[in-house]
């Protein structure tokens, strides 16, 4: 079965001075090969490089990286992957998906919905919050865990009745359903923005 560790928790939080700290949860999946979702922050750069060492890893050995959505403080550390495939969603409509081969400056169009990234890992579409949200999916030994991104941005939105700032999401209609989506088949759940944590039934 994969493995999924937390190895940033994400923040989210409004400061004294009302500017807004933010950096994104990053998440590592342990599959037949090395999966990063959401590399994160650059002010997390050094601390990113010191969690995958602490796991015996370094970014050279990271063959996948998965972009729940393209926010800015979900994707500046992709730089660090670059032997790495960079999957993203990035639009709706016709276009399914693609991966990016930093190192190569290519890009390649990928039926996100029909082909498999790793060994029980599978991709969703969990729109709302950005027009391009996804989450993965993984088969683990303790249940299934929804890697999600902003799609739950921490453990008080697996709340249905609380909801986001409207201007925070791109439809409140989709982003509640992708919500729904993934509370109803989820175990545990790794947010956008804080730590797993597991689902109340």
């Amino acid at each position: 079965m994969a493995e999924v560790k937390v190895l940033i928790p994400g923040v989210h939080r409004l400061t004294a001075d009302e500017t807004v700290e933010v950096w994104c949860t990053t998440t590592l999946i342990k599959s037949d090969i090395n999966i990063i979702v959401d590399p994160g922050s650059y002010i997390n750069r050094d601390n990113l490089i010191s969690a995958l060492k602490a796991e015996n890893l370094a970014p050279s050995d990271i063959q996948a990286v998965f972009l729940t959505h393209t926010h800015i403080d979900h994707t500046t550390n992709m730089y660090l992957f670059s032997h790495a495939k960079i999957y993203s969603r990035l639009i709706s409509g016709q276009y399914k998906g693609q991966y990016q081969m930093i190192e190569k400056g290519l890009v390649y169009r990928f039926d996100l919905l029909n082909q498999p990234i790793a060994h029980e890992v599978q991709f969703i579409e969990t729109p709302g919050h950005s027009i391009d949200s996804a989450t993965l999916q993984v088969y683990t030994d303790e249940g299934m865990v929804a890697v999600c991104g902003d799609a739950i941005a921490n453990e008080s939105f697996a709340d249905s009745g609380k909801f986001p700032e409207k201007f925070l999401v791109y439809d409140m209609d989709k982003y509640n359903e992708s919500r729904k989506k993934i509370l109803d088949s989820a175990d545990w759940v790794v947010p956008g923005h804080g730590e797993k944590f597991k689902v109340t039934k």
